[in-house]
């Protein structure tokens, strides 16, 4: 009988290790669905009401909507806003780092363009 208690705890211990509830998932989901909404010259406001601006609950932190903001200058010479959301994980951590975020890129208050590619051409 008490063979069978260990065996029991042991397997519970061992399913909370391998369990994992990450509460930000269905908020990067939300944000990769809404890049599908997004179109070239869209106003910044209404590319913000799509991707939402409310934050979320990570696992140790809150997590803004967008998650960060710059402003860059182009090859071109011209400053450009750039938004960052947090549409991935690539580790299981308390950090959201760059290969985390997807860029949506603005001019004079338009949408140029979104995607790390979109980033790159600018000379970013």
């Amino acid at each position: 009988m008490r063979h069978g208690w260990i065996v029991a705890i042991t397997a519970a211990l061992a399913a909370c290790g391998t369990f994992y509830i990450d509460p930000a998932e269905p908020f990067r989901e939300a944000n990769k669905q809404n890049l599908a909404k997004l179109s070239v010259g869209m106003a910044k406001t209404t590319a913000m009401e799509l991707m939402g601006t409310e934050p979320s609950r990570g696992v140790f932190m809150w997590i803004d909507n967008p998650h960060r903001s710059e402003w860059i200058t182009g090859n071109d010479g011209k400053p450009y806003e750039v938004l960052y959301y947090y549409t991935d994980m690539k580790q299981r951590d308390d950090k959201i780092t760059d290969d985390e975020l997807t860029p949506l890129i603005f001019q004079d208050g338009r949408l140029v363009g979104w995607g790390k590619d979109a980033l790159q051409r600018l000379g970013s």
